[in-house]
């Protein structure tokens, strides 16, 4: 960050809206930048997020509709409201933030890519962001913060960025004196926390703490207690001599005359350091205005937020690690409120748009009365929020069980009420009569919208592991009751939902249990926790259905061209007797191969059966047979039966349960298989 609007105008990054909302991405996260690497700020720092807020504001003071006036007026600057009544609902109880009111879209904000300014006169709209680690490097290996090397430019702000320094030399030639600009190099070093925080590595305290103390690194220690080498650090990290590669060949000092740390320790051993973690949130720093755009010097000078952190231990860690931020999203499939909302909501609903009415009548007498109503209606919907006897598994069950049934029991007209949105065709008349009574319903899903949210984030390790250990951080750094507004992403596509008979799935007697039995039940370690849980909850079935689920990506693959990169999965499995499911959608998003039409086009009396069975049949052959076939246990956890590379697993970005819970036996198998006739048919 600059100090001035036009010392600014160079830093910015173009990211992918749908990197700021994943996996990898989001509030908290280290983004690696073409100029550093970046934290991203929590969403209270968001650009758009802050205007919508503004817009409502403005609303309530003129005394107008806010549910009519914010979505008008954000359009008219190119901002959108999603109207996934579903996923705001959910996203209120689970992150127990009642009062959310708008799920905002990420919007698209170019930048010039000769001037690298923002279009449009849209920074305010811009997500803000600080680099971390904040320390860097000059060729000579010194080093400082980001403020200090900020200080020390003396060519003018507008020049400084990306962060550099000026090489001083001489020629020898003709002993003429030169000064050269260079690129800075940044630190790589971070402390991680299972709690969620993150830290720079204080090197100068480091440096005294390893002076006085070489020889103690068993036991944690309070780094951020310890007092810097001396009053202005200057610290250098050299290489050694020595034949070491990484931090060990690397020495730590401080070029100071009389300071004690002059002579310098090495850094051997430096990543198995502990240290008692200081509780620092930088990406809930407050980086400046947004109109303004120039950032805030505290940012740069002082420490970061903190709190209390109950872990004693925090680890040292890359900024290239793949334990640094383990997110945790939600998805919805847009569905009508007719689908999902309970009686009472529906009431509540009709009322409203009653109210207005009778406001337009001048009718006050019947206001009141259906104001009345509506308050003892919001006390019985008020009296249902409640979140501390739900698991977040449990949640998510009842959560997609909505879409389940909607997409399996309702029929066409209910479904197509918002067709832009959502749009169903009931092709199961299409399957043969060997194929048929293994589904209730197959739907050509000719337009879906997925709306995507972060719920929260994790380091080290990630939650679903079920480590007790670990502990979330959110994304805001608001109160949860003073959250307005949520960021999303929205990907409009097409797909194929199949739904499973589900009398024919109890029916189903599976022969060799054992093999389940023995796969659930042998010894893991604890990161392997969540997932043999989510193994045993959904049993044999979930095996039955996700292995399904991939043989037709792959067999999408080999009749139609898509690689499986391009396709999703949606698994809907579930032996809870009030939340039964037993089904799959697989579709793709905008811009994917088979968006335009070609993944639909399977769903045709003469593609559908061929796709099926093809699909089975080309899993009766794997390359790694009869290891695959055979195998007790393989692939992540050993959490697979017979399914590896050659047969079952499909792109990452495709899969909802990272490849596990695969089996294609219990499919095909000739004497136990759920197809078992089908495959006896086809050989």
């Amino acid at each position: 960050m600059a100090k001035d609007k036009s010392a600014n105008i160079r830093a910015n990054e173009s990211v992918s809206k749908f990197k700021l909302l994943s996996a990898y991405g989001g509030p908290g996260s280290i983004v690696h930048t073409s100029y550093g690497s970046i934290i991203i700020s929590c969403i209270e720092e968001w650009g758009f997020i802050s205007r919508i807020i503004e817009i409502r504001k403005q609303a309530l003071e003129i005394r107008e509709d806010e549910n009519i006036y914010v979505p008008k007026h954000a359009m008219l600057e190119d901002l959108y409201i999603s109207n996934d009544e579903r996923l705001l609902l959910e996203l209120q109880k689970s992150k127990m933030i009642p009062n959310l009111k708008y799920l905002a879209l990420v919007p698209s904000i170019e930048v010039n890519d000769f001037y690298n300014t923002i279009n449009q006169g849209k920074s305010y709209l811009a997500i803000n962001s600080e680099f971390m680690p904040k320390g860097f490097y000059d060729r000579n290996g010194g080093y400082k913060l980001y403020s200090d090397w900020y200080k020390a430019w003396p060519n003018g702000e507008e020049s400084f960025f990306p962060p550099k320094y000026l090489l001083k030399g001489e020629s020898k030639t003709d002993a003429v004196s030169y000064e050269i600009p260079v690129l800075l190099k940044q630190d790589n070093l971070v402390l991680i926390c299972s709690n969620g925080h993150l830290s720079d590595f204080p090197w100068s305290r480091f440096l005294r703490w390893r002076t006085e103390s070489p020889h103690d690194l068993s036991q944690a220690v309070e780094l951020f207690s310890i007092q810097k080498c001396c009053k202005k650090p200057n610290i250098q990290i050299k290489e050694t001599s020595a034949n070491a590669s990484g931090f060990d060949g690397k020495w730590l000092k401080c070029n100071n005359t009389g300071c004690e740390s002059s002579r310098g320790v090495s850094l051997k051993g430096i990543m198995s350091l502990k240290v008692i973690c200081p509780g620092h949130k930088p990406w809930e720093s407050e980086t400046g205005s947004m109109k303004s755009y120039f950032g805030k010097n505290d940012v740069r000078n002082s420490f970061p937020p903190t709190e209390p952190c109950g872990s004693r231990e925090i680890k040292v860690a890359l900024t290239t690690g793949n334990n640094l931020y383990f997110s945790r999203s939600i998805s919805s499939i847009f569905m009508p409120g007719e689908l999902f909302l309970s009686e009472v909501m529906l009431k509540k609903r009709a009322l409203e748009v009653e109210l207005e009415v009778a406001k337009d009548k001048n009718d006050f007498e019947r206001c009141i009365a259906i104001n009345s109503e509506i308050k003892n209606l919001e006390m019985e919907i008020d009296g249902t929020f409640n979140v501390d006897d739900i698991s977040d598994e449990d949640r998510e069950v009842i959560f997609r069980h909505q879409e389940f049934r909607a997409l399996s029991e309702k029929n066409e007209e209910d479904i197509n009420i918002t067709r832009s949105d959502l749009l169903v065709k009931d092709v199961s008349g299409n399957l043969d009569n060997d194929l048929s009574k293994y589904f209730k319903r197959i739907l050509r899903v000719d337009i879906l919208k997925v709306t995507s949210a972060q719920l929260d984030f994790s380091r080290v390790e990630p939650l679903e592991s079920g480590s007790t250990v670990v502990q979330s951080k959110n994304i805001f750094r608001s109160r949860p009751e003073d959250v307005l507004v949520y960021p999303v992403v929205e990907n409009y596509g097409e797909g194929i939902f199949f739904s499973f008979d589900q009398s024919q799935i109890e029916d189903f007697m599976l022969d060799d249990t054992m093999r389940y039995v023995n796969l659930f039940s042998r010894p893991r370690t604890d990161f392997a926790k969540g997932a043999v849980n989510a193994a045993q909850n959904g049993n044999w079935q979930l095996y039955l259905v996700h292995s399904f689920c991939h043989l037709l990506m792959r067999e999408l693959e080999f009749r139609c061209g898509y690689p499986t990169a391009s396709l999703s999965e949606r698994l809907y499995v579930s032996n809870e007797e009030n939340s039964k499911m037993y089904g799959c959608l697989i579709y793709t998003a905008e811009g994917a191969e088979g968006s335009m039409g070609g993944l639909i086009a399977q769903t045709r009396k003469s593609n559908l059966n061929g796709l099926i069975k093809s699909a089975l049949l080309r899993a009766t052959i794997c390359n790694s047979d009869p290891l695959c076939w055979q195998s007790d246990g393989q692939g992540l956890f050993e959490l697979n039966l017979a399914s590896c590379f050659s047969c079952g697993l499909v792109s990452e970005t495709s899969c909802e349960h990272r490849n596990i819970y695969l089996d294609r036996r219990i499919l095909i198998d000739e004497d136990f298989g759920y197809f078992k006739d089908v495959i006896k048919s086809l050989v």
